[in-house]
């Protein structure tokens, strides 16, 4: 269940073997306040390292090791009632999004904060609202997962091009876990997305997450992939946007709650299908806690098989994102 969210098994380090001692750049780590630990320990969630691996900054950037990051709030699991049974759970995705933006302050010039939202939620507009007046050079993420969000319902449809709308009016770029885990998901979804809002709304950054998926590299991974490179082919996804790929919990070299590790074929595999996206849209991400950058950056060169020079490539910030500031 959890690796819908991140990743909580212990990883023993690696010692590193690429030449990249030092990762610039990591596009996915997840920050948990607190009260959301305790209250998830008190659902009996397992939790294998202590609290600060997953709320406190000053741990969490020692662990990571990456220079720069992108943090991820998780506000989102408040609107699902799978994972929270309480009535003011707008109350509760406020101050996860709070603690998330106050802890971003700490290192201004380290991290970027992504803040976020159910998009199904009448309190979702005003909630972008106020974090963007709380910190205006931050990001969105949007959890289709947890929020249960079908493209092909027209009334989720609706409310999620609402959200777009509004991100791309104040220039915030969406981290994205696309994947609902319908059976049916797949083409259809990716569609919607592209000429229902997409094609109408100002020039945005979407990172997907996971490469359209929950983690790991199947053929679910390899349908969405391919479904994405032929729209882009006909020329149909919008140019004015930057769509990045988020390679975090991808190449798996562990089984992960629920979610298998490669084979030696899927590493190889992996590799083919990162040079159908082709490097230049691909972004690196841990998934931290799941692992941290050094683990993971000797994954994709070692498993993978993606040489020193793409690899500084995809952890390099400034062909990443576009950080206002």
């Amino acid at each position: 269940m959890l690796i819908v969210f991140f990743g909580c098994k212990a990883q023993k380090e690696k010692k590193a073997s690429s030449s990249l001692s030092i990762v610039e750049y990591d596009s996915h780590v997840h920050l948990m306040s607190p009260q959301l630990i305790s209250y998830w320990k008190g659902l009996g969630i397992p939790f294998s390292k202590s609290e600060d691996n997953y709320s406190d900054i000053d741990t969490i950037l020692q662990n990571n090791k990456a220079e720069h990051i992108d943090l991820i709030g998780m506000g989102y699991v408040y609107g699902n009632p799978e994972y929270y049974e309480g009535d003011d759970g707008y109350k509760k995705m406020m101050k996860e999004n709070d603690y998330l933006l106050k802890t971003a302050k700490k290192y201004p010039n380290r991290i970027k904060p992504f803040f976020a939202v159910d998009p199904l939620k009448y309190y979702a507009i005003d909630e972008v609202e106020r974090c963007y007046k709380n910190h205006p050079k931050g990001g969105l993420k949007l959890h289709f997962n947890a929020s249960q969000v079908y493209l092909t319902e027209p009334d989720h449809l609706n409310k999620v091009k609402q959200v777009f709308v509004k991100a791309s009016e104040y220039e915030l770029p969406i981290l994205l876990h696309f994947d609902n885990w319908h059976p049916k998901f797949g083409k259809p979804d990716i569609e919607l997305l592209v000429d229902s809002i997409l094609n109408e709304i100002k020039p945005i950054q979407i990172q997907i997450a996971h490469f359209g998926t929950s983690g790991g590299f199947n053929d679910k991974t390899k349908r969405f992939i391919d479904a994405f490179i032929e729209l882009k082919n006909q020329k149909r996804i919008p140019s004015k946007h930057k769509i990045l790929f988020d390679i975090s919990a991808v190449a798996l070299d562990k089984d992960s709650e629920g979610v298998s590790k490669l084979t030696e074929k899927e590493f190889q595999e992996l590799n083919l299908y990162i040079n159908k996206i082709g490097i230049e849209n691909i972004v690196f991400g841990t998934d931290y806690p799941l692992y941290n950058s050094i683990e993971y950056l000797n994954i994709l060169k070692e498993k993978v098989g993606l040489t020193d020079t793409e690899l500084k490539q995809i952890t390099k910030k400034n062909t990443a994102t576009n950080n206002k500031g």
